[in-house]
């Protein structure tokens, strides 16, 4: 039987449920299985900046319009490609049977960017080169020119990071979506991260990486107005959205091409990437020698070799 929740004082906190209701401490057995709140916990500890659970496209914080998107989906047939990415070394062997139980499966958006996201609107490329997880604005949508060619908040060096491979399947379907968008699209050589990590102080410049904790100070200080829920307003110069004039190179911009060579690249990526290597430790029995359990972290973790071009899904 589930323990009571705890009493709380009014009035309530802003920004959130009190300590104790929040969706990954709430314990009652009428809430789902252990791995539906195992893939919830994983992406609200994950996707947490400033202390606040936040869109990582956009940075809004308001608890009540964000969702758990699944990047693959919940579905009979999602499950047998599941199956199949994890057959073909897209995603790691210890992945969970359904993807709708992964945490590296989702990502943290508010309404209006999930339902893009869900509807092959947009789509997020991995870009090796850069290490970071971009925005595309592949449709040309109006309302999505100021995020496109950025990088969202998503860090390939934590543990229950999406597998950047899956992010090509999900960028298939909207390429599939929009037959009369030009298929070379365009983004920056660099491309920055989006505007409300920098202009809300989301990143650590000194490592480039996301800030997590909460600022010293900030909580139920009564001398701090500012309403967070919503992000601020641009003050960066947003990317040009693609049109079918391609930049010249002294642009600052490159042809964001999705081939053979492309995937593999990312595929490579995938395995060397932290979320892989913790996914297969998480999976894995430690319970032999230590020449015996280092044996085993180096055949299971270290990266196989990479799958061959008939492996892409834009050769088929």
């Amino acid at each position: 039987m589930a323990a009571p929740l705890p009493t709380f004082q009014l009035p309530l906190p802003p920004n959130g449920p009190p300590p104790g209701y929040g969706y990954n401490e709430w314990e009652s057995d009428t809430t789902g299985s252990s791995a539906s709140k195992k893939f919830d916990a994983g992406i609200d500890n994950r996707d947490i900046f400033l202390g606040k659970r936040r869109c990582v496209v956009c940075g809004m914080s308001n608890f009540v319009t964000l969702h758990h998107c699944h990047i693959i989906g919940s579905t009979f047939e999602e499950s047998v490609a599941w199956s199949d990415l994890k057959a073909r070394g897209w995603i790691p062997p210890k992945v969970t049977d359904y993807p709708e139980h992964e945490p590296r499966n989702g990502v943290l958006m508010c309404a209006n960017h999930r339902a893009g996201f869900n509807e092959y609107v947009f789509f997020i490329r991995y870009v090796p080169e850069v290490q970071k997880y971009v925005f595309i604005n592949f449709s040309n949508h109006e309302d999505y020119e100021e995020f496109h060619g950025k990088a969202v908040a998503l860090d390939v060096g934590d543990r229950h990071a999406p597998p950047p491979a899956l992010f090509i399947i999900h960028e298939m379907r909207v390429r599939g979506n929009h037959p009369f968008e030009p298929i070379e699209q365009y983004v920056p050589d660099k491309p920055s991260w989006q505007d409300w990590i920098l202009s809300k102080g989301v990143l650590d410049t000194a490592s480039d990486s996301l800030k997590r904790d909460k600022p010293p100070g900030s909580e139920n200080d009564p001398h701090i107005t500012i309403d967070d829920s919503f992000p601020a307003l641009a003050t960066f110069a947003p990317s040009t959205v693609n049109t079918d004039d391609a930049p010249s190179s002294a642009s600052g911009q490159r042809k964001l091409e999705l081939n053979a060579d492309v995937v593999r690249d990312i595929l490579t990526a995938t395995r060397e990437s932290e979320s892989w290597k913790a996914c297969v430790r998480e999976g894995t029995s430690w319970e032999g020698t230590a020449d015996e359990n280092t044996k085993k972290y180096s055949d299971r973790v270290g990266v196989s070799e990479v799958s061959e071009p008939h492996d892409d899904p834009s050769a088929d």
